[in-house]
């Protein structure tokens, strides 16, 4: 199984909703997935993932 983040910023929601439409996408495929901000997420953390999005 692949670990996917999405890191996302959305200021009206558009974003978001797209976001969480990657992440079904990807849980169907079998991915576990994760949602960040920019501010949740750094650099020490891409090394704990196949993927980013």
């Amino acid at each position: 199984m692949s670990k996917v983040a999405i890191v996302y910023w959305s200021g009206t929601g558009n974003t978001q909703s797209m976001a969480e439409a990657v992440k079904a996408g990807a849980v169907n495929s079998g991915a576990s997935v994760d949602m960040f901000t920019p501010s949740e997420f750094s650099s020490s953390m891409v090394s704990g993932y196949d993927a980013i999005a």
